[in-house]
């Protein structure tokens, strides 16, 4: 109980902080249903706010060379947003706005994510990974996770970490064979040329 009321400063901005970017996603989803709007599941806007969280996560100068967005994660993201069901997609557009808006809260500046340089972004995600406040960490986990999954389906980023691509892993190996003779198991391999 002492925890709850210790954080009660906090619940209030957060509460308030959700309620914001709940009105700002019914406003975009609503104009994004207008006539004439693109074809695209996330609106400028959201594509902007992914560019900003996938690079902050995935820099150009970092151990793999490829960024978030050379990586086509706002395009992968746009992709999967239009594959989820309808009634889910809200949840994830508050999931994107609730990053846009989260320093206006909890700093370092107060300034919009995307208006940010990217050292206080990546200082932004960071605060949210290590964050007393389960909402702000399972944020994080949810958008890391989202990025992750588009930033590993690429091919130059498994290229970069020796992961070799295959559309049909669990189907056998006929190549080399003949009819009726067993497949030789192989030992599983960790990386090219190690085996375990």
């Amino acid at each position: 109980m002492s925890e709850l009321v210790a954080h009660l400063p906090v619940i209030g901005p957060v509460v308030a902080l959700a309620a914001l970017a709940l009105a700002a996603v019914f406003f975009l989803v609503r104009r994004a249903s207008a006539p004439g709007a693109p074809s695209s599941a996330l609106s400028v806007k959201e594509r902007a706010i992914v560019a900003a969280c996938a690079d902050a996560l995935f820099p150009a100068g970092g151990p793999i060379p490829v960024s978030g967005t050379e990586a086509g994660l706002v395009e992968y993201i746009d992709r999967y947003v239009a594959r989820t069901p309808r009634p889910l997609r809200p949840y994830m557009r508050l999931l994107f706005h609730f990053v846009e808006l989260s320093p206006w809260v909890f700093g370092p500046r107060r300034a919009r994510f995307t208006r940010l340089p990217q050292a206080d972004r990546i200082a932004v995600l960071a605060s949210m990974a290590q964050s007393c406040i389960y909402l702000r960490r399972v944020t994080f986990l949810s958008l890391r996770t989202m990025l992750s999954m588009g930033y590993l389906a690429n091919e130059k980023v498994a290229g970069a970490i020796g992961v070799a691509c295959c559309a049909t892993p669990f189907e056998r190996r006929a190549a080399g064979r003949a009819a009726g003779e067993p497949a030789a198991a192989a030992p599983p391999s960790l990386a090219p040329g190690v085996t375990a």
